[in-house]
């Protein structure tokens, strides 16, 4: 049932799914206690729910726009579950506007597979990574996907190479610049970087360690038959595959990196786990395989709804 109704790209899927992320995120507020119907909070909410169903579109659009994904809303869908499995995401407007600077960046790397507009890209992509970094520091690691991909993407040459520390350091000027004539001080610029603490405790809490082992097993097990299915995949797909494979490695660091782990980190992860898992669920042949993919679906939507009501 899952399957076909979301193996199909449809306008009711797209409403379905951005109420989810509506009613999620006051169902977290309620079981927070944290209603309030001032206009300032209003606002606030206002804002963090049109960032987060702006995330799912994006994302839709990216992987449909770059053949990531078949035209199916699987990706969307298992986006939509993980956030309702860890509402703290939506808690931190500041991950969610640096999640989208990342996607958006994703969008440019992806677009590389052709050789019109290059340098754009790579300047594109470098600055969203950058503006991603000053929302999270430690999403500048990200970097670390953009060359690989300008290397696999196009033929590489010592411009193409200088783009991005240029480009970096161009845009990180421009925020010093405007951070001393607004704030007269070079503050920000040393609280860049919010530290690192590998100490994963604060995922022992039943709130978060379910979702935490669900996205890693995910990660694991369906990145691992991606890896496996990258010698079989045509040759214009491959670059775009492993693109999103660096990026879950990645997302993996950033989010072990995070200082104070409350959950709203692991938001970096649900785009590339969404992604893989979908590339697995439309790649299924076969009955046996159609009807795991039907009971993976209907377990994520249960294991939603228990955790909701615990």
């Amino acid at each position: 049932m899952l399957t076909s109704f979301f193996g199909k790209s449809k306008p009711i899927n797209y409403i379905l799914l951005s109420i989810a992320i509506v009613m999620g995120y006051f169902f977290s507020l309620i079981m927070a206690q944290e209603v309030t119907l001032d206009p300032g909070s209003l606002a606030v909410h206002g804002v963090s729910v049109f960032l987060m169903v702006f995330a799912v579109l994006l994302l839709d659009f990216i992987i449909r726009k770059n053949n990531v994904t078949k035209n199916n809303t699987f990706a969307i869908l298992l986006f939509v579950l993980f956030t309702l499995l860890v509402p703290q995401v939506y808690a931190s407007p500041r991950f969610i506007l640096a999640n989208i600077f990342v996607l958006l960046a994703t969008r440019r790397m992806l677009s590389l597979t052709t050789e019109k507009n290059t340098e754009k890209k790579i300047f594109d992509a470098t600055m969203y990574i950058t503006l991603a970094s000053f929302c999270y520091g430690w999403a500048i690691l990200f970097f670390i996907v953009l060359y690989p991909a300008i290397i696999n993407k196009t033929t590489p040459t010592i411009k193409y190479l200088c783009i991005p520390v240029v480009g970096f350091l161009g845009i990180t000027t421009l925020g010093v610049s405007y951070q001393l004539l607004v704030e007269d001080s070079y503050t920000w610029l040393y609280e860049w970087f919010p530290g690192k603490d590998f100490d994963i405790s604060g995922y022992t809490t039943t709130a978060l360690l379910i979702p935490t082992m669900l996205l890693l097993a995910l990660l694991l097990f369906m990145g691992g038959a991606r890896i496996m299915s990258l010698p079989s995949l045509p040759k214009k797909e491959k670059p775009s595959a492993v693109t999103m494979l660096l990026i879950a490695v990645i997302s993996v660091g950033i989010v072990l990196a995070n200082s104070s782990k409350n959950g709203s980190e692991l938001l970096f992860l649900f785009a590339p786990i969404a992604t893989v898992t979908s590339n697995y669920i439309e790649a299924g042949v076969g009955k046996e395989r159609r009807v795991f993919n039907e009971l993976l679906l209907w377990a994520l939507v249960i294991i939603v709804l228990l955790l909701g009501i615990l």
